[in-house]
């Protein structure tokens, strides 16, 4: 079946803790990643001088997980 979106998928790759402090950012401006990526790349083409919302406190970096950090011998 084909797609039914207007516009082929385009796949970035980002670190997956960045990922989802982004999803809290939106969430917390009532929105959703891929409008955020769509008005960045608007404002960076200067289709528009507004960059879209951003929350008014930062997103805390999470904190590491045990298994995640480097092992030393």
């Amino acid at each position: 079946m084909p797609s039914q979106h207007r516009y082929p998928a385009a796949v970035y790759r980002t670190d997956p803790r960045l990922r989802k402090r982004a999803q809290i950012a939106v969430h917390e401006v009532d929105s959703d990643l891929n409008s955020h990526i769509v008005a960045f790349l608007r404002w960076l083409v200067h289709d528009t001088d507004a960059l879209p919302p951003r929350p008014s406190e930062p997103i805390p970096q999470p904190e590491p997980d045990i298994d995640s950090r480097a092992k030393t011998p």
